[in-house]
């Protein structure tokens, strides 16, 4: 990807890059699903990995959801991919999630999808990027889908948002062995909705981080723009953790 040029970089950022969603059976809501925050595929079966937090909202959904009641248990997960335009629609792809695995000490998940046919050849994935490349005032990118649905609703955007930035520092420090990386604080705008979408430079397309959240000003509450944590991926890809999730059984299969 890194022989790419920028356009077809950010062109490929958007089709690995998917709405975590939840999709409500025998409803009729304003719009068939939910978006509960946002994702990245890593491996063309159908990996894609998004932060703990929005797996859990699927899960186990908070206060704001509690109208909703039977609705949720009722809910199935899925991604839903962004297909490309076709003269004057815009398609959309949504694969079911049916198996997750969270990495303990991090903000991360990483889920199993199953097929469909439109992805025969497999699914479009982001390559991630060397280590050993990463350092403080970087430019990086994310994409995303901030507000979630919301954001549709106000300015008209059906796809996934790019927003730029650059890497503030590397938690702990810069220059600490993988083992102990913490994770990335980011000079780059983002909201709810933005969380478990890619982390990624901006001239490879290479992905180093999972977006997770926005630092809090300690005497109003609000959010502080400019001030973004992700989490490091390299953890997914410890311990087998992807070969052991790939190996799960579906359910409902025998």
């Amino acid at each position: 990807m890194g022989s790419m040029s920028n356009t077809g970089i950010y062109e490929a950022v958007k089709k690995s890059t998917v709405a975590i969603i939840a999709t409500y059976k025998n409803a009729l809501p304003h719009r068939p699903f939910t978006i509960i925050g946002s994702g990245f595929c890593i491996a063309p079966d159908g990996i894609v990995v998004t932060c703990r937090h929005v797996f859990d909202a699927l899960i186990y959904p908070g206060q704001e959801n509690a109208t909703r009641g039977g609705l949720f248990r009722m809910m199935a997960p899925a991604a839903m991919f962004f297909g490309g335009v076709e003269g004057t629609e815009i398609v959309m792809h949504s694969a079911g999630i049916h198996n997750a695995v969270n990495i303990n000490g991090f903000d991360l998940c990483a889920a199993k999808l199953s097929k469909h046919e439109a992805f025969p050849d497999g699914y479009p994935v982001l390559p991630i990027a060397d280590y050993g490349e990463l350092h403080e005032m970087m430019e990086i990118a994310t994409c995303g889908y901030p507000l979630g649905e919301v954001l549709q609703d106000q300015l008209g955007t059906v796809t996934s948002s790019l927003t730029k930035g650059m890497i503030s520092s590397i938690i702990p420090a810069q220059g600490v062995s993988l083992q102990h990386l913490r994770g990335f604080q980011l000079d780059l705008t983002a909201t709810n909705g933005n969380s478990g979408g890619p982390v990624f430079s901006l001239h490879t397309g290479k992905v180093f981080g999972v977006l997770q959240s926005g630092a809090v000003h300690p005497g109003t509450g609000h959010a502080v723009q400019g001030l973004t944590r992700a989490e490091p991926i390299y953890p997914l890809f410890a311990d087998d953790v992807l070969d052991r999730l790939r190996q799960r059984p579906i359910p409902g299969q025998r």
